[in-house]
């Protein structure tokens, strides 16, 4: 089909024309070919309400919210109190995960079109989240391997495995402000060694308790753009052995010895119809290190919609030590989500490089463990109950490394242990 004006020596395209036809493909349910007339018309520099809208539409039918939500966008500046138009821009933006935005769409509507959509008055809290993590550790031939004889001073440890406990809620303070609370509890287990001028102390059972409280805050600027700030405040207890004489006699004794590591970020997302980007920096004091970090994130929608998507996440890490030396790398993070059934999605990723003492997740995430993750490859499956509720299950494979972390620099360092291990994580997830 030669479209109105295309052909050669045929009569340009017109305000009136392209009104008529795409009113008619509106009616026939043509989307495609609305589509292909719309971007004829714009191109010949013909822009007008009932255009945008009517592609906006079309777009939403195909299941593209992201240009969808780019129509309906352009078709407000036309009739910004348009009823119909804000609640398909509402689910346009809803369905292609730019919950921000909507929101900010959902407080122009009236109180007939909320009573319509069964969508309550008070729209304060967003979310809400509880999860419960498992990893078993080490297998025991790993902490078998520690060389207890050596005498570089420092110390090593093997992971022997944890439990985590995970809550959190993201709730709305203003206009376009969203802040994220989390609190997390872990415990800890692994053999410890250490050996400290010549005096070595071995712990095959040594324990750690963790509480972590995280405050993320962020603010939406414009549409598609957003600014993000917070802090992570992470509190080690640790139950450490001493020998004492008492009375003539040795003894030992538990000690409480408590530490408290900070980490801070700031990040920037960026939103377009195809792509999202990302930047964003970190700086924390992790395991009596100093670390910053900066990551540059891209997801790509090749659909406009939450069916298909990737994510790379390229992170840069300089971390300076306790014994005064630097180091610095990189770690990828891939990720694809696919959606399956309008009930069940899957998403796989994997990590790539030596992630130990490092942030993700805009801070919320931080790997502060005793040993070095040298790759992870993990599989989540989403599962929705109900409207309001989702069930998630983690699986996470890790090559790990135990280090050998001296007390100073230029010292002969025992081998690296090398292990493998995997996490199981349950999360209901409660969303308004």
């Amino acid at each position: 089909m030669i479209l109105p004006g295309t052909g050669t020596g045929q009569t340009p395209l017109t305000t009136s024309s392209v009104d008529a036809e795409t009113y008619r493909l509106w009616q026939a349910g043509d989307w495609d070919t609305l589509v292909r007339t719309g971007r004829e018309a714009l191109k010949q520099g013909i822009d007008f309400y009932y255009l945008r809208y009517r592609m906006g539409v079309a777009w939403y039918e195909k299941g593209n919210y992201h240009q969808a939500a780019h129509h309906f966008r352009s078709a407000r500046q036309y009739d910004p109190e348009s009823e119909l138009l804000k609640e398909y821009f509402y689910y346009a933006l809803l369905f292609a995960g730019r919950g921000y935005e909507a929101a900010r769409v959902e407080d122009s509507f009236s109180r007939q079109t909320k009573r319509s959509l069964d969508l309550p008055d008070n729209r304060g809290w967003h979310r809400a989240y509880l999860a419960y993590s498992y990893n078993p550790g080490a297998p025991p031939s790993a902490a078998g391997r520690i060389d207890t004889q050596t005498p570089a001073e420092g110390l090593q440890s093997v992971s022997k495995g944890y439990h985590l406990v995970n809550a959190g809620i993201e709730h709305r303070v203003g206009p376009r402000i969203w802040l994220h609370h989390s609190y997390t509890h872990i415990q800890r287990e692994f053999s410890y060694f250490q050996n400290d001028g010549g005096e070595r102390f071995v712990n095959p059972d040594d324990k750690i308790y963790v509480n972590q409280y995280y405050l993320g805050a962020a603010t939406l600027i414009k549409d598609g753009l957003d600014v993000r700030l917070g802090f992570h405040f992470i509190h080690l207890l640790d139950y450490q052995s001493r020998t004492a004489f008492i009375g003539g006699r040795q003894r030992v004794t538990s000690v409480a010895v408590t530490n408290q590591n900070f980490a801070g970020f700031a990040s920037m997302y960026r939103r377009s119809r195809l792509l999202s980007t990302g930047l964003a920096l970190y700086a924390g004091n992790l395991n009596d290190a100093v670390q910053y970090q900066q990551d540059a994130a891209v997801t790509f929608y090749p659909f406009g919609n939450l069916n298909l998507y990737s994510t790379s996440v390229l992170s840069h890490q300089s971390e300076r030590t306790a014994a005064g030396s630097w180091r610095s790398q990189f770690v990828l993070q891939q990720g694809l989500g696919l959606k399956l059934t309008d009930r069940f999605w899957v998403e796989v990723d994997a990590a790539f490089g030596e992630i130990r003492n490092f942030f993700a997740v805009d801070g919320a995430v931080v790997y502060n463990g005793t040993d070095a993750i040298n790759r992870k490859y993990g599989a989540a499956l989403h599962t929705v109950l109900s409207s309001h509720m989702q069930l998630r299950l983690d699986y996470v494979f890790m090559d790990n490394s135990s280090l050998f972390i001296p007390s100073e620099t230029g010292l002969q360092t025992p081998e690296t242990i090398d292990y493998q291990t995997h996490s199981v994580t349950v999360t209901l997830l409660w969303k308004r």
